[in-house]
C-alpha cells in the first residue's frame, strides 16, 4: 500500500506534526535540531523492518510526561494514511455488501502501548445483526401460542395456563432483544444461544411446528451473528499489508576489517545494532556467512600441533581444500559486488575485494585511477563508505522479504561531493520505481530543483516544537529556507547554461499546473509545454521583476507569464516601463492568453475542480452561490464563500488545493479534465508564438555571440 501522508503526534519536541503529504520521493528540509530526525524515527517505529517499539520513557515529550503520560492511556504516536488498492481492495470489496462505495484510503494509527487501530475513508458501512426477525417470530409465536388447543374438554384449564406461560416467554424474551443494537456483539451471541437452548427445551408434540418456525429465524440469526466483522477483517487485512520502514543513518557504516569471532558474538547480542546489521547485509548480498567464513578458515592442522598430535596427510589436504573453497567464493564474491555496485556508482569505477586471513575478514578497494594499488575501505572517502553501506542495506533488506518497504534516510549522502549528491538524487529515482522514499537533509545539492513539490520544509518554533510547512509554501525561517533558494538557483542556472528557454511565473501554483498539464496534454495529444522551455517560480509578484534582472545579466531575455489580476498588471506595466522596454511579447499576462479579465492561474482547472481539490485536500465542505461568482476568479471566489461560511482559510490553501489535483491526476485517482487541458492548450500555444517571437530571439543571437567570441 502506498503511503499518502503521515502525522506525528506526542513524539518528543513535536506535538502535532498535522497531516505530512508525501510522494513516492518526499525530502525533509530544515536546519539542524529542526525535526527532521524526529520526524523519520517516528515513522521508523509505526511499522519497523527490525523490532523498535515506541518508548513512553524516551519518546513522550519530557516537559508533559509527569502531568500527561500515564501507563495505559492511549497516546497515538504515529498516523498514517495509505491508499487501497490492489490486492487489498480485493479484499475489502469481497468482505463488503454489493453497491457500498469501497473506501480509498485507510488511516492506520500506532500507540505506545503498541496497539494498532485503522479507520477508512470513506468510512466502511457495515449492517448490523438486527434483532427485528426474531422479534417477529416471537410475535407469531405468541399468537399460535393463543390458538393452542387443548386435547379434551378435561385438559381445557391445563392447556389455559400453558398459553399464558408460552406468551409470558416469548414477550419476556422480546423485552430482551429490544435493546441489542446489533447481535453481533458477544452480548448478543449469549442471548441467541441462550434463545435457542430454552425453546429447544420447550418443544414437545404440541408445540413442535411453533418451536420449528421460531428456531429457523433464532438459528439463521445466530449463525450470521458469529460470523466476522466484516469490518474487523478489513482492518486486519490492511494491517497486514502494511509496508514495513526500513531506516539508515552515517552509524550503519561499514568496518572494513571485521574480527569474526566477535562479529558473530556481537551479531547475537545485538542483532539491531546498524553497522551488524550493515556487515551482515554484505554477506547476504552475495550469499555468504560469517559462520561459514570462519569455519572455512580453521586450520586443523595447527590444532593439532598445538596439542602435540601428528599431522597427517589428509588433515593437510582436508585445510587446502577448505582454503581454496573460501578463496574461490570471495573471488566470486568480490566480481559480483564489483559489479553490481559498479551499475549505481558512476564517480569512478572501483574493483571491491573481499579477502579472509584466518579469523579477519577485510575490505579492499582499488579504482581506475590507480589500478594496482588496494586501499581499505575505511580509507576511502567518507562519501564512498556512506553510498557502499547504504547500498548493501536497502538493496538486501527491500528485497530480503520487504520489496515493497518504505526507506527511510537520514542526513544521506553529506560527505558526498556536490555532483555525487545529484547523482544521488538520480539514485533516488531508480529505488523509488519499487520503493516509496523519504528523507532529511540541509543540503541544497541534495533538493532536486525541478520537483520542488516533493520538498517539506521543517522547523521549530519559538516554543520549541517542530513543524511542517504545508506542501509547497516556503518558510521564514532564512536557515531552512536557504537549501530551497539554492536548489532552486542551481536549477534556474542550469537552465540559463543549457540555453533553455525559460518561463517565470509568479509561484508554486502556477509551477505546479503548467508541469501537470503539460504532461496530460501531451498524453492527449495536444498542444503542450515547449520540450525545452524551463517553468521558473519566482516565489511572489514582487520577486519576478529581480528574476527576470538577474536572467538579464546573463544576455538571456526570459518570457515572463502574469496573472490577469491587479498586482499580475502592475508587475507588467513595471517591466514594460523598465526592463522590458521594447519587448512587449516577453510578457504575457493570463487574460490575452485566454480571453477573460481578472484571470489567475487557478482559473485553468475551473471553479469545480479547484473546489473539489481544495475541499478534498483540507476536509472543508465549501459552496460557492451566485453572488460569490460576482467577486471575479477561482481564487476570489473560493475565498468569498469561504468568509461567508465563516472559515479561516489556512496559508498555503490555494497550492495545497493545486497539489492535490495535480496528484489525483498523477495516481490516476482521477482523470485530468478535459475542459482544463483545452484551457491549457491556448495558454500554451500562446507561450510557444512569445517564445518563437523576434522580440525575444535577439538576447539568444547576443549570448551565442558572446560565446563564439
Amino acid at each position: 500500500m502506498r503511503l499518502l501522508a503521515f502525522r506525528v503526534q506526542n513524539y518528543r519536541n513535536i506535538e502535532d506534526s498535522g497531516w505530512i503529504q508525501l510522494e513516492q520521493v518526499t525530502a525533509l528540509v530544515g536546519r539542524n535540531e529542526s525535526g527532521k530526525t524526529t520526524l523519520l524515527k517516528a515513522l521508523h517505529k509505526f511499522n519497523p523492518a527490525a523490532e523498535e517499539d515506541f518508548d513512553g520513557q524516551r519518546d513522550f515529550p519530557r516537559d508533559r510526561y509527569t502531568t500527561d503520560f500515564r501507563e495505559g492511556k492511549d497516546w497515538p504516536a504515529c498516523s498514517v494514511r495509505f491508499e487501497i488498492s490492489g490486492q487489498v481492495a480485493e479484499t475489502l470489496a469481497s468482505l463488503m455488501p454489493e453497491g457500498q462505495p469501497l473506501p480509498t484510503s485507510a488511516v492506520c494509527t500506532r500507540y505506545y502501548d503498541g496497539h494498532l487501530t485503522a479507520g477508512f475513508e470513506p468510512p466502511l458501512i457495515v449492517a448490523p445483526v438486527s434483532g427485528e426477525p426474531i422479534i417477529a417470530a416471537l410475535t407469531a409465536f405468541g399468537k399460535a401460542a393463543r390458538r393452542l388447543e387443548a386435547p379434551s374438554a378435561e385438559q381445557e384449564e391445563a392447556t389455559k395456563v400453558e398459553r399464558a406461560a408460552l406468551l409470558e416467554w416469548s414477550s419476556a424474551w422480546k423485552d430482551k432483544i429490544k435493546p441489542v443494537v446489533d447481535l453481533r456483539d458477544p452480548t448478543g451471541v449469549s442471548i441467541l444461544q441462550d434463545l435457542k437452548k430454552e425453546a429447544d427445551a420447550k418443544s414437545g408434540p404440541r408445540t413442535a411446528d411453533m418451536l420449528d418456525t421460531l428456531l429457523e429465524v433464532v438459528e439463521a440469526a445466530l449463525d450470521e451473528a458469529r460470523k466476522p466483522d466484516p469490518s474487523q477483517a478489513a482492518r486486519n487485512a490492511v494491517a497486514k499489508a502494511m509496508p514495513v520502514f526500513i531506516y539508515f543513518e552515517n552509524y550503519g557504516i561499514l568496518d572494513s576489517a571485521v574480527w569474526l569471532p566477535r562479529f558473530l558474538e556481537d551479531a547475537q547480542r545485538e542483532p539491531n545494532n546498524a553497522r551488524i546489521r550493515t556487515i551482515n547485509a554484505m554477506f547476504r548480498h552475495v550469499g555468504l556467512s560469517a559462520e561459514d567464513l570462519q569455519k572455512l578458515g580453521v586450520e586443523q592442522a595447527s590444532q593439532q600441533r598445538r596439542g602435540g598430535n601428528p599431522v597427517s596427510p589428509e588433515i593437510l589436504a582436508q585445510d587446502q581444500r577448505r582454503k581454496e573453497e573460501r578463496s574461490i567464493k570471495l573471488s566470486s564474491a568480490s566480481s559480483a559486488i564489483t559489479r553490481r555496485f559498479g551499475e549505481w556508482w558512476s564517480q569512478r569505477r572501483h574493483r571491491i575485494r573481499y579477502d579472509a586471513d584466518g579469523d579477519f575478514f577485510r575490505i579492499w578497494i582499488s579504482d581506475d585511477r590507480r589500478p594496482d594499488v588496494e586501499i581499505e575501505l575505511e580509507s576511502r572517502s567518507k562519501g564512498f563508505q556512506w553510498f557502499l553501506s547504504f547500498y548493501l542495506v536497502f538493496l538486501v533488506e527491500s528485497d530480503d522479504g520487504h520489496r515493497d518497504a518504505v526507506l527511510l534516510l537520514d542526513e544521506p549522502g553529506l560527505n558526498l561531493h556536490p555532483t555525487a549528491q545529484q547523482e544521488l538524487i538520480a539514485f533516488f529515482e531508480r529505488l523509488s520505481e519499487r520503493n516509496q522514499l523519504i528523507y532529511s537533509t540541509h543540503s541544497p545539492f541534495l533538493i532536486d530543483g525541478d520537483n520542488l513539490q516533493r520538498v517539506r520544509p521543517v522547523v521549530e518554533g519559538d516554543d520549541g516544537h517542530s513543524r511542517v510547512s504545508a506542501a509547497g509554501m516556503w518558510p521564514k525561517d532564512r536557515e531552512t529556507i536557504f537549501p530551497l533558494q539554492a536548489a532552486a538557483g542551481y536549477a534556474m542556472l542550469k537552465g540559463l547554461l543549457s540555453q533553455r528557454d525559460n518561463i517565470l511565473v509568479e509561484g508554486m501554483t502556477d509551477y505546479y499546473l503548467l508541469h501537470a498539464l503539460g504532461a496530460h496534454c501531451r498524453e492527449a495529444g495536444l498542444s503542450t509545454l515547449p520540450a525545452d522551455a524551463h517553468v521558473v517560480p519566482c516565489g511572489g509578484v514582487p520577486m519576478v521583476g529581480k528574476l527576470a534582472a538577474l536572467f538579464l545579466g546573463e544576455q538571456a531575455r526570459a518570457l515572463v507569464l502574469l496573472d490577469g489580476d491587479k498586482a499580475g498588471r502592475d508587475a507588467r506595466s513595471t517591466l514594460l516601463r523598465d526592463l522590458y522596454k521594447g519587448h512587449e511579447s516577453a510578457v504575457l499576462v493570463l487574460d490575452d492568453a485566454l480571453g477573460g479579465e481578472g484571470l489567475e492561474i487557478e482559473d485553468l482547472v475551473g471553479e469545480e475542480v479547484f473546489l473539489a481539490g481544495l475541499n478534498a485536500a483540507l476536509g472543508l465542505a465549501i459552496t460557492i452561490i451566485p453572488e460569490d461568482r460576482e467577486q471575479g476568479s477561482v481564487v476570489k471566489r473560493v475565498a468569498a464563500a469561504a468568509r461567508r461560511s465563516g472559515i479561516e482559510l489556512p496559508e498555503g490553501w490555494k497550492v495545497t488545493a493545486v497539489l492535490r489535483l495535480v496528484g489525483d491526476w498523477a495516481e490516476k485517482r482521477s482523470p485530468c479534465p478535459q475542459e482544463a487541458m483545452e484551457r491549457a492548450t491556448k495558454l500554451f500555444e500562446a507561450l510557444a508564438a512569445r517564445l518563437g517571437s523576434d522580440a525575444r530571439a535577439a538576447p539568444h543571437k547576443v549570448a551565442s555571440s558572446a560565446r563564439s567570441a
